[in-house]
């Protein structure tokens, strides 16, 4: 089905107006919102996809009718995990407006794929919005470390249709520029936005400052990581051999290094200890220096990297695991963080293994809901694993108290309606702001 069209095709509603923030949803309302990713897939994928699928199921869940639209193909060939152009997936219409889930191998069949997803968008958006049927574009992962032309050019236009535009804060932005702030102003990622949503109590201190810097009005919220608790249901502890999990990402070989360094601290008491390493392209991994596994030249056969694997090979991974490990480091990178891969660490019942830096501290304590160490220390961080691995029952209670956290602070469901008000004050905001022009 054509994503307008089945956009369309849902009962006619009323258009947003402004209201309390936070007033019930109603048969005679519901707000429209689009969340646009320029290069993640959906609906599978890795920790953005997770995080826009729990959000946008949040919404769903407070009446608000929810579509993806996907502007760039995201699947490689010979690792297809999305097939479908367009569909519905847990109540989020999707479509990828590039006509394809698949990168061509040809530069130039690649570079019309980008430009036809970016023209489609523009159009799909333009008609959402003339038909009533667009309140507000959720636009993801625009703070990053760099300036980039393509979301100022796609906020330019929904400025220019007068779209509300809120952007997701997931990790350390771009740091201001000497160059004149009349200039500067319009390289920030907040230029053109109305909202922004940090994933941490960093980013969203630094939204603050950046939106009084540059003088625009930006709403900020704090949404942490979330996870859907009901996704698992956690085994018995303890039956299980030995086994250590990181889920790690592209472009954190740094972490996965750090990792190797504590196991060989770990393998001196527990030379039976297994590590599982998922997400990390074995090769690409390999080629920066990193003994890998059992897929790689390392004769380490006690470490595998297993690359990237079904949702479901994922959780059982967890399951069988007898810690789960997410180092962080001393730095704005880390203290910007809040990987999404702790809510489902915590959701799994079995312990994290992680380091005293940023959100960390704030939500989680040693030794009750996680084991804690100090930051960049390989040797405390093996000392946490052979904690845990010499007393099963300690290790098993954090578990379950992880469990409790993940219940009561992070399940996505907790956060549909302050993400529900936040977006409605934004376009209030915004409708009024037009009408003052």
């Amino acid at each position: 089905m054509d994503y307008t069209r089945a956009a369309l095709a849902r009962p006619k509603r009323t258009s947003h107006t402004c209201q309390k923030p936070g007033a019930p949803a109603t048969p005679e309302r519901r707000l429209h919102v689009v969340f646009l990713m320029r290069a993640s897939g959906f609906p599978h994928g890795m920790a953005a996809t997770n995080r826009v699928q729990l959000l946008g199921r949040s919404l769903v869940e407070q009446d608000a009718d929810v579509a993806v639209l996907c502007m760039r193909a995201s699947e490689r060939p010979g690792s297809i995990r999305n097939e479908n152009v367009r569909g519905m997936f847990t109540g989020i219409s999707y479509e990828y407006a590039c006509g394809s889930t698949v990168r061509s191998n040809s530069f130039v069949v690649r570079r019309y794929q980008d430009a036809r997803g970016y023209a489609i968008a523009l159009l799909r958006l333009a008609g959402l919005q003339r038909s009533g049927r667009l309140d507000c574009v959720y636009l993801w992962a625009v703070g990053g470390p760099s300036w980039r032309m393509a979301p100022w050019l796609l906020v330019r236009f929904l400025n220019w249709i007068r779209v509300p535009v809120v952007i997701e804060l997931n990790e350390r932005p771009r740091a201001a520029s000497s160059l004149p702030r009349a200039i500067d102003k319009h390289l920030s990622p907040f230029d053109g936005i109305s909202g922004a949503v940090a994933i941490s109590a960093w980013l969203a201190s630094w939204a603050s400052t950046e939106a009084e810097r540059i003088a625009r009005s930006v709403g900020v919220t704090e949404i942490p990581i979330v996870v859907d608790v009901g996704e698992q249901a956690p085994a018995e502890y303890g039956q299980e051999d030995p086994l250590l999990v990181y889920a790690a990402s592209p472009g954190y070989e740094t972490a996965l290094a750090f990792v190797l360094a504590a196991m060989r601290h770990v393998w001196q008491r527990h030379p039976e200890c297994r590590l599982v390493v998922t997400g990390l392209d074995p090769e690409a991994a390999g080629a920066g220096g990193a003994p890998m596994g059992p897929r790689s030249s390392t004769p380490d056969e006690r470490v595998q990297l297993v690359g990237y694997v079904n949702r479901d090979q994922l959780l059982e991974f967890y399951a069988q695991a007898r810690a789960l490990l997410i180092p962080l480091f001393n730095d704005d990178r880390s203290r910007a963080r809040f990987p999404s891969k702790i809510g489902e660490y915590l959701a799994a019942a079995r312990p994290v293994v992680a380091t005293h830096v940023g959100e960390i501290d704030r939500y989680l304590n040693n030794r009750e809901t996680a084991y804690l160490s100090a930051p960049g220390d390989a040797a405390a961080y093996a000392e946490s694993i052979v904690e845990l691995l010499d007393h099963p029952a300690a290790a098993a209670a954090v578990g379950s108290a992880g469990r409790r956290l993940a219940e009561e602070r992070f399940h996505y469901a907790l956060h549909g309606p302050s993400l529900r008000a936040f977006i409605e004050s934004v376009c209030c905001r915004r409708q009024q702001g037009c009408e003052a022009l």
